[in-house]
């Protein structure tokens, strides 16, 4: 069930995107600096932005992630030693005091 509503949502999606293609197929010119130019149909255009936005935000992500991971595993390593240690503590014999 949870398959055909992705499947149905992904449909949907795809013809939203056909048809938001099709009524926006006029070219238009893109001026960047040092006279750089670039005609294309304006959906083209838009999707091009959002996957470089896309990519520049995954960019921008990375070191958040890496600075995560090298916690995680900082954090994974104190706990195996703690653990180690706990083991130890109950392999000792237990020493009546009187």
């Amino acid at each position: 069930m949870k398959r055909l509503l992705y499947f149905l949502l992904g449909v949907v999606t795809v013809f939203i995107g056909l048809s938001f293609a099709y009524k926006n197929s006029d070219v238009v010119a893109l001026n960047y600096y040092f006279g750089l130019h670039w005609e294309s149909p304006l959906s083209l255009m838009l999707l091009a932005t959002l996957a470089i936005g896309i990519v520049l935000g995954f960019v921008a992500s990375l070191g958040m992630v890496v600075r995560m991971q090298r916690q995680l595993v900082r954090a994974r390593r104190e706990i195996r030693e703690i653990e180690q240690e706990v083991m130890n503590l109950r392999a000792l014999p237990i020493k009546d005091v009187l």
